[in-house]
């Protein structure tokens, strides 16, 4: 009887077996468990007190971890190579981090490798790559606040000739540059925008010689694109026109017409949420902008004129609707047509492939 018995159940013996392993596969493959507690580590190519691009990102994912009642760990002066970055890694994983932002666009290159190693751990970075299924990407639509601080710097240039420093060509920093461009040219077509690349994110000297070589060129309006902000110090104490980025942190002359921002917290309290709720999805990318709050204009100077703001407000007003800074006919600055009039240019190619500049633009050698 008892053979009989083991016989007649032994398809639900079968089921039951391999249900059990299919849970321990699919356990197996899942990211850290969120019902555990979360440690959130972050890895910072400078000073979390750079009142800059690192102190931004910390103080904006620390104030997300603190509203989801996460751990925080962290790694500043993480240079941008394979050793020291897998160094800090595994150190914080070590310190029990199951969560890790790479906050600097050249760790990307090692993300997946890095991700691949350690496949219980979430990893988001904010260059562009992310294939490992435990890694996405996530940015801030700052190109939508650059092309509107365009408008206003365009606007306000006497000589039709503006400045931007920054560090080194890649997709982040080359759609910044076209959309300041972009911005720039709706409010004077023929004016023209000076890119100098200085090769590092900070570096004082090289950036206020760089301001120097551009007033030489006739530049009046400067902004930049790096850590710190020894372009604007430079630009107040010659008396010159000048725009933001990032973040301000310091009081400046009315000649300081305004700056594109990032509001990182916004990005990292989205992120961090979604990943605590089970809701974060590793294969498309965070890239939020003006719509969420993500990017942001500061307060335009006395200096801009009614008719510029209300232009710029404009502007931010059909961007907000559509998205749409790199819409219609685009040419670059070798004459060749990168979009059409009914065209726009996708967020792949924003994001990963923008290796060109725009109609206006002029690298300085």
């Amino acid at each position: 009887m008892a053979k009989k018995w083991a016989l007649h159940n032994l398809p639900l013996l079968l089921v039951g077996i391999i249900c059990v392993a299919l849970v321990f596969v699919i356990r197996s493959f899942q990211l850290p468990d969120t019902e555990h507690h979360v440690v959130v580590g972050c890895v910072m190519l400078g000073a979390r007190d750079d009142k800059g691009w690192n102190e931004n990102h910390y103080t904006g994912l620390l104030n997300a971890c603190k509203t989801y009642d996460c751990g925080f760990k962290m790694r500043e002066w993480v240079a941008e190579n394979e050793a020291d970055l897998f160094s800090a890694v595994r150190e914080l994983v070590n310190e029990g981090a199951n969560v890790i932002f790479l906050t600097s666009f050249g760790y990307g290159v090692y993300m997946d490798e890095i991700a691949r190693e350690y496949p219980r751990v979430a990893f988001f970075g904010i260059s562009g790559e992310g294939a490992a299924k435990n890694s996405t990407t996530y940015f801030a639509r700052l190109y939508q606040a650059r092309y509107i601080a365009g408008i206003i710097a365009g606007a306000s240039s006497k000589s039709g000739i503006l400045g931007y420093i920054t560090a080194t060509p890649n997709p982040q920093t080359n759609r910044s540059i076209n959309a300041y461009a972009m911005g720039m040219r709706v409010a004077n077509p023929e004016a023209r925008l000076i890119v100098r690349f200085n090769g590092s994110w900070e570096d004082e000297a090289a950036e206020r010689e760089s301001v120097a070589l551009l007033v030489e060129k006739g530049a009046d309006v400067i902004t930049f694109h790096a850590d710190r902000d020894y372009v604007i110090q430079e630009t107040e104490k010659r008396g010159l026109m000048s725009v933001g980025y990032n973040a301000v942190y310091e009081k400046y002359s009315d000649k300081f017409l305004t700056a594109a921002m990032y509001n990182w917290q916004v990005l990292y309290k989205k992120i961090l949420g979604d990943y605590m709720s089970g809701r974060s999805n590793f294969s498309k990318s965070y890239w939020l902008g003006f719509e969420e709050d993500a990017v942001a204009l500061y307060q335009f100077s006395p200096l801009v004129s009614e008719e510029t703001a209300s232009l710029a407000s404009a502007e931010k007003e059909r961007i907000m609707n559509d998205r749409s800074v790199f819409s219609g006919v685009i040419y670059d600055n070798k004459g060749i047509l990168r979009c059409a009039n009914d065209e726009r240019i996708s967020d792949h190619e924003l994001f990963t492939g923008m290796d060109w500049f725009i109609e206006g633009v002029e690298i300085y050698d």
